[in-house]
């Protein structure tokens, strides 16, 4: 088994044996993960730097997101590993973005510094190497109120523009943290080598995501609990083409260049080329969700088209219709929320569509089978239906 050793006096960590398999450290830190769970989750993150994770308690959504940080930042003593890494249990009394990016205080006249905010300082100082910070319990307050100024200056940034705008912090200039560590500026960009993850719990002390949110992440769910690859203590029991060609991973997820660093439309251009077919079946989703008012925008379409890109070089097999199901999982479905009488008829025809026949709606039974074209897509819809019919009412997220 690898060992990870701290050499105070040298103030470096030495490694006894190489960790550089992605699954495989998982595996060696004691938890139980699909190839598949761990290829999406990363794929998403290297698409863009904001996730967030769904699903039952339990399934170890806040874990994937700490030991994949832990994974990258592995060959970092202990002080630098904690620069790097902001874990945040949101508070359900959080209003603004107080608590994420501390205040500034008249009375004293110093900034009261938070760990996210010293962490964007000091990816500023370090564009090479990734930052992360993870949300957890992200729904305990309104997102919107806490994180909007994050999503705004998110979609502000461009390839020939990788700062985009800035958070507004104080109007005093360079003011002195209350820790003495460092200055804070006014301003602060967030700088694009900094990660978001955040995980979701549904119940009677949590709200539920604006489409403004869902729009701008990729949503990944946990709920398959799968015993017998768990009580084997090995991988999942479930198959999956859908994994990493080359699963050491550590320095693979920042991009090469600034051009693809940010969904754009040259990755959609660059999709016609690689998966014309894959484009096909995008127009013919926006076909059937317009007449709904239902369709996605070109922010959207650019994401796909950017995770389809990066899976294109980076998974083992690429198939378009297994990459084109987990991005109508992640991208898509999330946004569906609503009564029977809006939902019904459009699920109806999605159901069809991730089948891959209008028979195929008629016929519950095979959704989710080998016989559907997008499988995961088409068990989800299905159950959003089933639902729909129970309770009047259906949500991607549960």
């Amino acid at each position: 088994m690898a060992k990870i050793e701290y050499d105070p006096v040298k103030k470096m960590v030495r490694m006894s044996d190489s960790m550089e398999q992605i699954y495989d450290y998982y595996e060696r830190k004691g938890f139980f993960f699909s190839r598949e769970i761990i290829t999406r989750y990363f794929l998403s993150l290297k698409t863009k730097p904001f996730v967030i994770l769904t699903g039952i308690s339990g399934t170890g959504k806040t874990k994937i997101a700490q030991v994949l940080a832990d994974y990258v930042c592995q060959s970092e003593t202990p002080e630098e590993r904690r620069k790097r890494i902001a874990f945040v249990p949101v508070r359900p009394d959080w209003m603004d973005g107080k608590g994420l990016l501390g205040y500034y205080n008249i009375l004293d006249e110093k900034y009261y510094v938070t760990p996210v905010l010293r962490l964007l300082l000091d990816a500023r100082k370090n564009p090479e190497k990734p930052y992360f910070v993870i949300l957890d319990e992200m729904n305990l307050a309104k997102v919107e109120h806490y994180f909007s100024d994050f999503l705004s200056i998110m979609e502000s940034r461009t390839g020939d523009r990788p700062e985009g705008e800035a958070l507004y912090l104080h109007a005093s200039g360079m003011v002195p943290a209350q820790d003495g560590l460092d200055d804070v500026p006014a301003t602060l960009e967030i700088p694009p080598n900094v990660f978001f993850t955040g995980t979701v719990n549904v119940d009677e002390s949590t709200y539920m995501f604006s489409p403004k949110v869902l729009d701008r992440s990729n949503v990944i769910e946990f709920n398959e609990v799968d015993l017998a690859g768990y009580g084997s203590g090995g991988s999942s029991s479930v198959a999956s083409t859908f994994a990493l060609g080359n699963a050491d991973v550590r320095g693979k997820l920042l991009p090469e260049d600034e051009e693809t660093f940010f969904p754009s439309r040259k990755g959609f251009e660059r999709l016609r080329q690689i998966a014309p077919e894959m484009v096909r079946h995008l127009e013919q989703l926006l076909d059937i969700l317009r007449e709904y008012h239902l369709h996605f925008g070109y922010r959207v379409i650019n994401e796909i088209a950017h995770f389809c890109c990066i899976s294109k070089d980076m998974v083992t097999v690429f198939d378009v219709n297994e990459v084109l199901d987990v991005q109508v999982m992640q991208k898509v479905l999330p946004k569906f929320h609503g009564t029977q009488g809006k939902l019904e008829e459009p699920l109806q025809r999605l159901l069809a569509f991730c089948v891959g026949s209008a028979a195929g709606a008629e016929e519950p039974g095979i959704v989710g089978g080998e016989s559907a074209r997008l499988p995961r897509s088409a068990s989800k819809v299905a159950r959003m239906l089933q639902g729909l019919r129970t309770q009047g009412y259906t949500s991607f997220i549960e």
